[in-house]
């Protein structure tokens, strides 16, 4: 991944600079590992299908690709799968699947009373199904008092995602979860920045080796997990979850205001009411300076909204890789061994409150949550 020419890197606005870059034949690329099919369990017994995309490259950024959010919706977009590949090509790792209730996610492996999945209260209160054993998304999308009061509890499909990478981070080595890179669609984009905020407060944390349940005697790391995630690509991010709205510059405000984290923000220019957020965002979470070069909104010349950017004849897949090269050859971490299973984490906050996020080592998984918490009021 070539350092880009001092012209380019100066330029402010991240339409411009994936213009920029845009010049020039792409490398001739060799064939790529063939994508492996996975099936990821989640702290609630939901089995999420997933197609992990190995990079021939041990110290490859890794991708998690988040799907647009709702009935007929999953990861078998050919447009989705277009993009994997080229982020394939281009040495990146690549995880894709299918949030819970969503195409082939639909199996709860310990449905009983007692079981893992509907002894969670969101699941028990939320969640409108005949089988016991399934889960589907017309369940809960729209089936509820509260409008968008369940999709929350679908970070926990992202975290279980994560938690899989870094085991295979250290167990295959062909990804790195410490150059983390996040791409959503609509739903999905929002469900990511809501993940990403919540990753910005959780810690790994090391007890104390005589008391180890009592956290004020523990050590936290010096920084956070979500300093792992280096960039993200959202795709007509949406401003709500259903009708409940949120601020999704609040969600993206510590990783992207406060530390820099790159994130373009792609649109239909013809789309008004997407051009309008994306263009809001960007004023709210770039500030100027090197430290936010990377933060803008991206238009692109159509009125197509979500995975359906990824036309081919608008060349976004190409311009996606682009701006993740200049973004890695800026902010990629070195790969180190995670040591998921054997570690403890704590979500320090929101506010000066402490949180489980994993109470036990050996857990595949964080601890279940709402995340409500991290929504910002």
């Amino acid at each position: 991944m070539s350092r880009l020419p001092s012209a380019v890197r100066s330029l402010s606005s991240v339409a411009l600079l994936i213009a920029g870059i845009l010049n020039g034949p792409s490398p001739v690329r060799a064939q790529e590992p063939a994508p492996e099919p996975v099936h990821i369990m989640t702290v609630d017994g939901v089995k999420l299908k997933a197609i992990f995309y190995p990079s021939t490259m041990k110290s490859a950024p890794t991708v998690i690709m988040l799907h647009s959010i709702g009935d007929g919706k999953s990861m078998k977009a050919p447009e989705w799968k277009s993009l994997a590949e080229s982020l394939q090509k281009a040495k990146y790792s690549v995880i894709m699947f299918d949030f819970r209730g969503h195409g082939d996610s639909t199996s709860i492996d310990d449905p009983g009373p007692k079981g893992a999945f509907w002894t969670k209260l969101p699941n028990s209160a939320l969640v409108k199904t005949k089988e016991k054993d399934t889960i589907e998304v017309k369940d809960y999308i729209k089936s509820s008092s509260v409008p968008g009061a369940y999709l929350p509890v679908l970070v926990n499909d992202i975290a279980a995602v994560r938690a899989y990478l870094d085991r295979r981070n250290d167990e295959a080595k062909d990804c790195n979860t410490s150059s983390l890179i996040v791409i959503g669609a609509e739903g999905g984009a929002t469900l990511g920045a809501l993940w990403i905020n919540a990753e910005s407060y959780r810690y790994k944390f090391t007890p104390h080796p005589m008391y180890p349940k009592n956290i004020k005697l523990g050590t936290f790391a010096n920084s956070a997990e979500g300093n792992d995630i280096i960039g993200a690509v959202f795709l007509t991010i949406q401003p709500s979850f259903e009708k409940r709205t949120v601020s999704v510059a609040g969600l993206l405000k510590n990783a992207c205001k406060d530390r820099g984290m790159a994130a373009a923000f792609f649109c239909g220019k013809d789309d008004a009411k997407s051009r309008d957020f994306a263009k809001t965002l960007e004023s709210k979470l770039k500030l100027k300076g090197k430290k936010h070069e990377f933060i803008g909104a991206v238009e692109l010349n159509t009125n197509l909204t979500g995975v359906k950017l990824l036309q081919k004849s608008l060349g976004t897949d190409a311009s996606i890789v682009k701006y993740l090269d200049s973004v890695v050859d800026d902010r990629k971490n070195e790969r180190v061994d995670r040591d998921f299973s054997n570690s403890y984490y704590l979500w320090r906050g929101p506010g000066p409150a402490l949180y489980l996020a994993k109470n036990m080592k050996g857990s595949k998984n964080l601890y279940f949550d709402d995340y409500n918490k991290f929504i910002p009021q």
